[in-house]
């Protein structure tokens, strides 16, 4: 084995440093016209980290190294490093101070997307560019005389820099069959963005026909971008979408997103043209659903934020819930990208907000406005027939909110001062709103550290003020103006008692009990009259004006067990093994069965339900939890729920068993159960396993034994290779039947949908 240390001079730059390269072979000739290497076996040559633009590792079986001229030709197995991305090729011609050069039947792994590109001769135009002729891609290795599972073919790629492979008469292989042809493609190939037509979407279903969807990215700047959706059904005709989002600083984004169709697809008197079977009929041709969120931070702790949510009518999410561009892939984004997700798509009244706070070590501050809006048509049908339906009160909108709210220690005291306030405007198109301000200042204690009993005490007074005012056809024969005050008190304290019990060799158990008394007091001068002339609850603003009194003492008794000792090598281990705890309330109040509601009257209720919780953890990963409540007047067990889930980290198990028994549905306070309302019966199932290193299924139930029908089944069968993913998906509700096949490869994302509705 040779090795020589040779530097060079590039063509053009007489003044620059020399850069050194390192070469080793089994024997190397120097010849002298020109002045070059000639390297045969097991041929390296070295270029180190920091010299020049990068490392660069060349092997080779012959090399010749043109000292002169800064050029490189091998020949055999050659093999190329630079960087991140590997080069195989049968021969191949470099200018080492450019890296750039020609390489035959070549091969070249983009290690940021894992895709492998070949083409019978490949130019390199830089250090990251390339252009191939008659070449391939995919993200699956290549293996010696195998097609890929899957690769676009085309005339020419060029690979550059900006982060895009463009290819010409592409066409799309599956194994040796061609599927797809397009006459340009583009398709990530590093991580920087650049405009370009993303995959095609296709679907198929009984209520929207065929479809199609091609997305397009627009790279507007290096901190903002537009996507636009453009698609078509062929029973309800275009689509359009769009998405754009921006990014300004870490704690300072937006993502904002709009669909919009005319739909050929009216529901009408036929009951199997009515979506959702709900009795509503949709009449809005001109379906739109505008969404979006935003940060930002405009420093010196002020912050805002924007939640945005309007949709044209009650069906439109529940009807365009999957999909690329749809309800749950929207909701998945906004919860990982923003840590807060939309409302759950079947609510028919929308929120949208935008939020000012300012905040300080003791004090925080905020300004919002809060928006409404109703989703529901007022045509329903009732006998087959279509009729106008009452519309339910206008929704409140909160123009605006103000919030000040703050807590100071008293110097030399264990005490502290805290306030709550508010203004809120409610205001409504047709019935009663409100101007009101809530002022709430407490004093707030604790008890002495460091003995055997703990505390916070905490005591305070509210006023509430309210000018009412009517809006629309509504009227108010009261007095506009109403105040209410109220006095509020809380006491909690607890001990702990602790044991550990020794195991011997095997370690340790160690059991606390910490019992805990909380007693909650909460009295208002008087009611507030019902904005309807009615005593329903719902006719308030919100929970401020739904002030409840109370005078309840609960008990608590908490058990924690826990295991715990040392490994074979000295190490401490520990495990929280379960829990156990015991609690209920007694109503200290003269007149409880009124404010409770019961139906007996006369006959007094001041126990609560007893409640047994129970958590075990039998194994890691696994945790088995049981919960009921036990009336105290005869009228036995009114909740039961059952809590089974185990999960195996890294070995893709999941079990999940949950079942839950509510006797009535009417909690009017903690673990007080009224005979009112329909019970709950419902079994909540999912398991998941891996059947074999690319193929993993799952099954997921939600049945209800009280209404006596499944509300929702779902069967999933995922195989992934190395590189490409396949999802069957079959699912059952009470409205809809669908079956979905996914296709995804890798580096390009998903690529096709097939999708039947209605089945």
């Amino acid at each position: 084995m040779v090795t020589l240390v040779a530097t060079f001079i590039g063509s053009g730059q007489a003044s620059a440093k020399p850069i050194p390269w390192e070469i080793t072979a089994d024997s190397m000739v120097h010849l002298n016209d020109p002045d070059s290497i000639l390297a045969e076996g097991n041929v390296i040559v070295i270029r180190p980290k920091g010299q020049g633009p990068g490392g660069m590792f060349i092997r080779a079986d012959w090399a010749r190294y043109d000292k002169e001229r800064g050029t490189i030709k091998a020949r055999g197995n050659v093999y190329i490093l630079s960087d991140a991305d590997e080069i195989t090729a049968n021969s191949a011609d470099m200018d080492l101070a450019t890296e750039t050069g020609t390489f035959t039947d070549s091969t070249i792994f983009m290690a940021e997307t894992h895709m492998f590109v070949t083409g019978e001769e490949v130019v390199k135009t830089g250090e990251f560019t390339y252009t191939l002729k008659k070449g391939w891609a995919t993200a699956c290795k290549p293996e010696e005389g195998k097609s890929p599972p899957w690769s676009f073919t085309s005339t020419t790629t060029k690979l550059t820099v900006d982060g895009m492979a463009q290819m010409t008469n592409a066409v799309f292989h599956v194994k040796d069959a061609p599927l797809a042809y397009t006459p340009y493609f583009t398709f990530p190939a590093k991580t920087k963005r650049e405009t370009g037509v993303l995959f095609p979407e296709w679907s198929n279903s009984s209520r929207s026909g065929f479809g199609l969807m091609v997305p397009v990215f627009l790279n507007v700047s290096p901190s903002t971008d537009i996507t636009l959706y453009p698609g078509y059904l062929a029973k309800r005709g275009v689509q359009y979408g769009g998405e754009f989002r921006y990014v300004e600083g870490p704690e300072s984004y937006g993502t904002f997103m709009l669909s919009y169709m005319h739909d050929d697809l009216k529901d009408g008197a036929d009951l199997t043209k009515e979506y959702n079977n709900d009795g509503l009929i949709r009449r809005e041709a001109s379906r739109y659903w505008l969404r979006g969120k935003a940060n930002h931070d405009f420093g010196d702790h002020l912050t805002g934020r924007v939640d945005l949510d309007l949709v044209s009518d009650q069906d439109y999410l529940q009807e365009f819930k999957q999909g690329s561009f749809g309800y749950t892939a929207n909701n998945l984004l906004f919860l990982e990208e923003f840590g807060r997700d939309l409302q759950q798509e079947t609510i028919f009244e929308r929120e949208s907000s935008f939020q000012l706070v300012k905040s300080w070590s003791n004090m925080l501050a905020s300004a919002e406005v809060r928006t409404r809006q109703n989703t529901l048509n007022d045509i329903g049908l009732v006998g087959g027939q279509e009729v106008f339906l009452p519309r339910p009160i206008s929704p409140l909108q909160a123009l605006p909110r103000l919030d000040f709210t703050g807590r100071i220690p008293i110097s030399g005291t264990r005490m502290s001062t805290a306030w709550e306030s508010e203004y809120v405007n409610y205001w409504r198109s047709d019935g009663i709103g409100a101007q009101r301000l809530d002022l709430h200042p407490k004093l707030i204690t604790f008890l002495p550290r460091g003995g055997w009993l703990e505390g916070k005490v905490s005591g305070g007074a509210r006023e509430t003020a309210y000018q009412l005012e009517s809006y629309g056809n509504s009227s108010w024969d009261k007095d506009t103006f109403q105040d209410r005050q109220a006095y509020d008190f809380t006491g909690n304290m607890a001990t702990i008692f602790l044991r550990e019990f020794d195991l011997g060799n095997t370690g340790w158990l160690e059991h606390m009990v910490r019992p805990n008394l909380l007693y909650e007091y909460i009295t208002r001068t008087q009611e507030l009259p019902s904005l309807d002339g009615t005593l329903d609850i719902n006719s308030y603003f919100d929970s401020v004006d739904r002030l409840e009194r109370k005078n309840w003492l609960t008990w608590q008794l908490n058990n924690y067990f826990e295991a715990g000792g040392t490994t074979e090598r000295g190490g401490f281990w520990n495990r929280n093994l379960g829990l156990f705890k015991i609690l209920q309330t007694y109503d200290l109040r003269q007149k409880n069965p009124e404010s409770l509601g019961l139906p007996e009257e006369g006959k007094r209720y001041d126990w609560s339900d007893l409640r047994f919780e129970t958590t075990v953890y039998p194994v890691p990963n696994w945790a088995l939890g049981y919960q009921t409540n036990e009336s105290m007047y005869g009228k036995g067990v009114t909740r039961y729920e059952l809590l089974n889930q185990y999960s195996l980290a890294g070995g893709g198990y999941t079990l999940g068993l949950n079942y839950r028994y509510l006797k009535d549905s009417g909690m009017v306070a903690p673990y007080f159960y009224t005979d009112l309302g329909e019970s709950t019966h419902d079994l909540i199932g999912s398991v998941g396993t891996r059947l074999t290193e690319t193929l993993t299924a799952s099954y997921y139930l939600v049945k209800s034994f009280s209404e006596s029908h499944t509300v929702e089944s779902q069967a999933r069968l995922i195989y992934q290779p190395a590189c490409w993913m396949m999802e069957l998906e079959a699912s059952t509700s009470v409205d809809d039947h669908r079956v979905m096949l996914i296709f995804s490869l890798d580096g390009v994302g998903r690529v096709a949908r097939m999708d039947k509705g209605n089945l």
